[in-house]
């Protein structure tokens, strides 16, 4: 093989494995060792130890042995969402009420039945009012109607494992 053909090969292998990087994620299936919620619009899974959450008003609450995370589905935040306001609109709520709130990062995810989604991972000061560190994800996804939803992850730092909230991530899937 030439020393061109063998530099077009490398690059088109480059440029392979850099499309799959991007589109990772958004394979709504369930890790071994979890199970699936249902809210109705969206189901997502979580760690098969978890059990009812302390927000029985929400479309779904889980939480962890000892309260260290919670998981919580919004639904309905919106009916008209766009994705260009997602991100700003999904903010919001851990902006106003996460003491010390700092964003780590935003990315645009791909999720399973959603025409658009936004991860949003954060840090704040005081994990349910106890003065602890606190360290969350906040996923909002449009679904095929239009409404937003986020699916909330918060737990105190280091207490949970980025395995699992990976795998939370990547197992939400809209309807």
């Amino acid at each position: 093989m030439s020393a061109k053909r063998m530099r077009i090969v490398a690059v088109a292998g480059v440029v392979a494995v850099a499309a799959a990087g991007c589109s990772s994620g958004g394979s709504g299936k369930t890790p071994e060792g979890f199970v699936r919620g249902d809210a109705k619009v969206l189901t997502v899974a979580y760690p098969k130890d978890w059990q009812r959450g302390p927000e029985p008003t929400l479309a779904l609450s889980m939480q962890a042995p000892g309260r260290d995370a919670i998981l919580a589905v919004l639904k309905d935040l919106s009916d008209r969402a766009r994705p260009e306001m997602l991100e700003t609109t999904i903010e919001g709520g851990p902006m106003m009420n996460a003491k010390g709130y700092h964003r780590e990062k935003a990315e645009e995810i791909k999720v399973a039945g959603a025409k658009s989604a936004v991860r949003i991972d954060y840090t704040f000061t005081d994990y349910r009012g106890a003065g602890l560190p606190g360290q969350a994800v906040d996923v909002g996804v449009i679904g095929a109607n239009g409404h937003l939803h986020t699916v909330r992850l918060t737990w105190q730092r280091g207490k949970l494992k980025d395995g699992d909230v990976d795998g939370i991530v990547d197992s939400i899937k809209v309807r």
